[in-house]
């Protein structure tokens, strides 16, 4: 018996042993954290545009084969703050453009002419509320990409009317049409 006991200790504590392992613990891994609603998810209710306003912010005069941008600011005229639940991460997603030549001696856009300018939208769209307190505005801007691909022989210049509409579900809100001039780079 004597002999027995410490054979079973040593039994014991193998087998206590062999049920160990030395490989650590695994952690449940963690949902990764990110902000805002993924586009598509959610449906939201419509924004009253009360004192709202898409309007064109800086210069509309650019050379042809440069990087050129328009810059829009959505602006709240009114006297209450306006919540948007929709904005979009990726600024520029936020607005489309439609633009048209402008015919020689023609101050107005034909309706039927318009063509929307197609942009990738960043991936992955993700929407977050803004909201605009009166007399704040939130600007973005949209790069021109048909301007740097252009060619225009000296002396000479293209007019393009433009049009800005914001790409939100809830807000449906468009800019007055402006008038854009590109410039030859060249000089004679």
């Amino acid at each position: 018996m004597k002999k027995l006991l410490p054979l079973t200790l040593i039994a014991g504590t193998v087998l206590c042993f062999a049920g160990c392992s030395s490989v650590p613990e695994q952690k449940p891994a963690r949902p990764r954290l990110t902000f805002g609603v993924p586009h598509g998810k959610v449906k939201y209710a419509p924004v009253k545009p009360d004192g709202l306003e898409l309007k064109f912010f800086g210069r509309n005069e650019f050379q042809a084969g440069r990087p050129a941008s328009l810059t829009f600011a959505l602006a709240n005229n009114g006297v209450k703050r306006v919540s948007i639940p929709e904005w979009l991460s990726h600024e520029p997603d936020n607005i489309g453009l439609f633009v048209q030549p402008a015919q020689p001696g023609a101050f107005e856009p034909d309706e039927r002419k318009w063509v929307q300018l197609t942009f990738d939208f960043k991936k992955p769209m993700m929407h977050y509320p803004i909201t605009l307190l009166p007399g704040n505005q939130a600007l973005v801007s949209k790069n021109l990409d048909f301007v740097e691909k252009m060619m225009i022989p000296p002396g000479q210049e293209r007019l393009y009317f433009v049009r800005a509409e914001l790409t939100l579900e809830s807000l449906s809100l468009a800019s007055k049409t402006m008038l854009i001039r590109v410039t030859s780079n060249v000089r004679r």
